[in-house]
């Protein structure tokens, strides 16, 4: 598995590059005879990194961090080395090794949606992982931006017990996000406090992944906690295409429902687990169950790391 991932991201790390520059602070750079060198951009993590939810008719993600490496008003060179489906671990251990040979003077690290979500869940090597990866990349004076994840609460409908304990993992991981960000003087970006985040039109038809205006609106607050560093044009935002209900019924199943399923066989047997403990632990002891220190084994050979595309 870690050949092929290998494999994947040496790929990426050639495909996924792209020379992103202002036309009018280069033309007047070059009349003045300065030409300063590009500020390279680079994107880890998961599905929120990689662009889920904003994909032209071929397929193509594109997402906040191309929306932002436009605006930026320098020469630019931007990479996204993130994959759907990646948890911080992966970040940690593949990911960041492309992203330090890319030398970046800016960085972004979207991660732990994907670790939440998983039965091997832990705290404390989250925050090791996310730790390691942001004390690197600050080692090269890279600005690191970081984001804490929504609470899908808003979104979804879910069963009390299991929003319950999505909610305390989330909560977990976003101290953590921001005990690393206030550790390393990275610039947070509080999710949370976003204006109209919870908007239908600012998400995908899963609930799961931002659309091309939630990933436009993530740019343009991005943007606004960059401006004391770097000329940042503002971000425009695209008039909203709102699917119709034939449309997505028909993504829901050519693509939702397979995927849905095929998560579920990886999180089924650990989410029932959690929830009888739970109720256990209520009926006898009056107290709540803390999943949060426990590491649970792996219920299948295999996760599936495979994420839904638009």
């Amino acid at each position: 598995m870690q050949k092929l991932l290998k494999r994947y991201f040496e790929c990426v790390h050639v495909i996924k590059i792209w020379h992103i520059t202002a036309t009018n602070k280069r033309s007047t750079q070059v009349a003045s005879g300065v030409m300063s060198s590009p500020i390279r951009f680079v994107v880890l993590g998961d599905s929120a990194a990689a662009g889920i939810g904003d994909s032209d008719k071929f397929g193509n993600n594109f997402g906040w961090g191309y929306y932002l490496a436009r605006a930026i008003q320098s020469p630019l060179v931007y990479a996204n080395v993130s994959r759907p489906g990646a948890q911080s671990q992966e970040v940690r251990d593949v990911q960041l090794k492309h992203a330090l040979d890319f030398k970046p003077n800016l960085a972004a690290v979207i991660v732990g949606g994907n670790d939440v979500l998983r039965n091997g869940f832990s705290p404390q090597r989250f925050h090791q992982n996310l730790r390691t990866i942001v004390s690197e990349l600050t080692a090269l004076n890279s600005t690191v931006l970081l984001l804490e994840l929504h609470d899908p609460n808003k979104l979804l409908r879910l069963p009390k017990t299991l929003a319950g304990i999505l909610d305390r993992r989330i909560n977990m991981v976003n101290s953590m996000t921001r005990a690393v960000a206030e550790e390393f003087s990275t610039k947070l970006l509080q999710t949370r406090q976003i204006a109209d985040i919870y908007s239908k039109d600012m998400w995908h038809v899963d609930r799961m992944h931002p659309s091309k205006k939630g990933h436009q609106h993530l740019a343009k607050n991005f943007r606004k906690i960059l401006l004391d560093e770097i000329a940042v044009a503002p971000v425009r935002i695209s008039p909203v295409h709102v699917k119709t209900r034939k449309e997505s019924i028909s993504w829901m199943l050519l693509k939702g429902t397979p995927w849905f399923f095929k998560r579920c066989f990886d999180l089924l047997p650990a989410v029932l687990f959690l929830i009888t403990k739970e109720k256990i632990l209520n009926a006898f002891s009056g107290r709540r169950g803390k999943e949060d220190n426990v590491h649970f084994a792996n219920f299948t050979q295999s996760q599936s790391t495979e994420a839904i595309s638009a």
